[in-house]
């Protein structure tokens, strides 16, 4: 494993470690580290025993389009709309992959899609409008969003479930303090 390749291991790591915490505060389920790879990047324990994969995938912009909305439009974020047309193309891609060649866990896994440039404050009231059934059809187990567009001075990121339907809706999270 080249340098590059095993420090991009280490970033898909720390978010699934953000997510993991985040999982826990929305579903009341810890999740616990057993395995890493590919397809899925990382294999978990449930409380109940069962292994489930989780498959991290980063949803963004292209650079140009980032450098566009900034410079012309004075836009930091991306756009809402725009977003989520990216969530279904990138669930209908990852959906391709999981359905074909090698993948441990291919009936339980959960596909978290990191959102890097649309803030969920922006992006929830969007998703109200729609359901889980204007994502899919897929075969994750579940789906959410973690949006690490504007990560706290503490780490915590806020969760959009997006399948299945009990799983629905936004999950926000403030974590305190670490100290006093």
């Amino acid at each position: 494993m080249s340098d590059y390749e095993l420090g991009m291991k280490m970033v898909e790591e720390w978010h699934l470690e953000l997510f993991r915490e985040a999982y826990e505060v929305a579903t009341g389920q810890r999740l616990t580290l057993v395995g890493l790879g590919e397809r899925p990047d990382f294999i978990c324990r449930r409380p109940n025993g069962r292994l489930v994969g989780i498959e991290l995938t980063q949803v963004v912009r292209d650079p140009a389009s980032a450098t566009a909305d900034s410079i012309l439009r004075g836009r930091e974020f991306a756009d809402a709309y725009e977003t989520s047309d990216r969530i279904y193309a990138t669930i209908q891609q990852k959906e391709r992959k999981r359905s074909t060649g090698q993948w441990r866990q291919r009936d339980r896994t959960v596909l978290v899609l990191t959102v890097m440039d649309c803030p969920l404050s922006e992006l929830a009231p969007f998703l109200d409008g729609l359901g889980p059934e204007d994502f899919g059809p897929h075969g994750f187990s579940e789906v959410f969003i973690s949006d690490h567009s504007e990560l706290d001075a503490y780490g915590a990121v806020e969760l959009f479930g997006l399948h299945p339907r009990r799983l629905w809706g936004h999950f926000e999270w403030y974590r305190g303090k670490p100290y006093g």
